[in-house]
């Protein structure tokens, strides 16, 4: 079975998740939010193509909850940013 591009996707999010926590335990706490940035960014990218995919392929979820997880992963990415922008990592 190969891996499709929401499959990579959603890989690539918890990795980069978990590298952030990593950096944030290793007092790369600034490093670890803007990671932890990116990884929500990628959600919301997998969030959104689940959305279309939802629609024509049959999913556990509904195209409208996918909305709801594509809004909270949005949600997270710009307090993530904002987060990094004022200089505050995670755990501070």
């Amino acid at each position: 079975m190969a891996l499709d591009t929401r499959g990579v996707l959603a890989i690539i999010a918890g990795l980069l998740m978990t590298v952030a926590l990593v950096a944030a335990r290793t007092e790369e706490r600034l490093l670890g939010t803007w990671i932890m940035t990116l990884a929500f960014a990628v959600a919301s990218l997998w969030s959104i193509m689940s959305i279309f995919w939802a629609q024509s392929n049959p999913s556990a979820l509904a195209p409208e909850l996918w909305i709801t997880m594509a809004s909270m992963a949005a949600a997270a990415t710009i307090y993530f940013g904002h987060m990094g922008l004022n200089g505050h990592g995670l755990g501070e």
